[in-house]
Formats: structure tokens, sequence, C-alpha cells
């Protein structure tokens, strides 16, 4: 048991980000439970329970999703059903806290997009064994978008686009960070793998996970109910 858990750590050392992240999600509810975001310590519950899964499946055979063994260690399909998850939830999320019914529709009509493109991704790549990458890079853009659009429209009404005691601030900056750069690492990782050894994208996308929701979680220690905008 002490040897399975010194390989989680070892290999999946980013895992501790998102425990403490839940932690202190849940430990801050009070602060943002009446706004967008009150689900937001699922999310984090289920990225983290989602990566748990995708590592035992990936190191261990014994969880494997498919009975061919040359299959065993394929975990794409939950990253894919968890970026259907992911993805809308902060798509909505960015479309109640939008103010302008211009970009309300905009917004929708992105998302919408976003969503089509999994659809149509189906038709082209396999779901259940390589990760819809195409999609991702576009769900990633639409995302991108939900934010820059936050942050136009702030300004335009003036309110503060930085406020550290705005959670949306912190979630702003952690998404941003990682979307607009984690889609160009994982289509060079499915179609030029020898640039991702060779350049370590492995590693960078895991110190992005870890700059991510570390950011966020200084947002849930320093949000204040009342800076919620």
């Amino acid at each position: 048991m002490s040897q399975l858990l010194l390989d989680l750590f070892h290999r999946s050392y980013f895992l501790i980000v998102y425990g403490i992240a839940l932690m202190i999600s849940v430990k801050t509810y009070r602060k943002y439970f009446e706004t967008v975001f009150k689900y937001l310590p699922l999310i984090i519950a289920y990225t983290f329970l989602n990566e748990l899964l995708g590592y035992f499946i990936k190191y261990y055979p014994d969880f494997s999703l498919f009975n061919d063994i040359k299959y065993s260690n394929i975990n794409e399909i939950i990253y894919n059903l968890y970026d259907i998850v992911f993805f809308p939830y902060f798509y909505y999320a960015y479309w109640k806290l939008s103010t302008n019914s211009d970009n309300k529709k905009r917004i929708a009509w992105a998302s919408s997009f976003a969503i089509l493109a999994y659809l149509i991704s189906c038709i082209f790549q396999n779901p259940m064994d390589t990760m819809l990458y195409y999609a991702y890079f576009v769900a990633s853009f639409v995302l991108v978008y939900c934010i820059a659009t936050n942050f136009i429209e702030k300004k335009q009404n003036n309110i503060d686009v930085v406020n550290t005691y705005n959670l949306v601030f912190w979630i702003n900056m952690a998404l941003i960070i990682f979307y607009a750069i984690s889609p160009f690492l994982l289509f060079i990782g499915y179609t030029k793998i020898e640039i991702w050894n060779q350049f370590h994208f492995a590693l960078i996308l895991k110190i992005l996970i870890i700059i991510m929701y570390s950011i966020l979680t200084i947002g849930l220690l320093l949000n204040r109910k009342l800076a919620f905008r």
C-alpha cells in the first residue's frame, strides 16, 4: 500500500494541488454558495477523482476499461467525458456573469459551437481510445473567449478587472493561463510525439496544472462574499 502511494505521488504529484483546492473550496464554501460558482467544489472533486482513475487505468491493468490487453492502459474516454461536463459548466457560469445581452448571445453561440465540435470529432476520431484534441482546442478557445468577454465587460462598466477579493478574478486567471496554452501542448503530444518528448511538454503541462490550481486556491482563500461580481 505504501509503495502504491509512493508511485502515485511520484508520477502524479500534481494531484496534491487538486486535493488542497478541494479542501479549501469546501472550507470557504459559505463565501460563494449563492453565486454561479456554487458547484465549484463538485467540479474540483470530479477533476480529482477523474485524474485518480486515469492514473490507475494507465498503470494498473485491473482498472482497465478494455478487455483487450493491447488497450489496457488507455484512459482517454474518461477525459473526453470530463470535458463535456467541465466546459459547459464554465460556459454557463460566464453566460450568467454577463450583463450584456449581445455578449450573452455570443457566449451561447460559441458554447454551442464547442459542444458541436465534440460531436463532429466523434465522427472522425474514436473517443474510446483517443483524446478529441481538435474539439478540446475549440472548447479551450471558447473558454478563453468567455473570460476575455468578462474582462471587457468589467472594463466597460468601470469595475476593477484586478480585484484580489473577487473570486471571479482568480478563476479567470487560473483558467486563462491553463487553457490558453494546454491545447497547443496536447495537440503536439498527439500529433508530434517526438517534439512532446524532446521538450518535456508533459512536465510543462503538470506545472501548468499546479499553477492553475494554486491560483484558484489563493482566490478561494482571499475571496470575500461582497466583492463577488
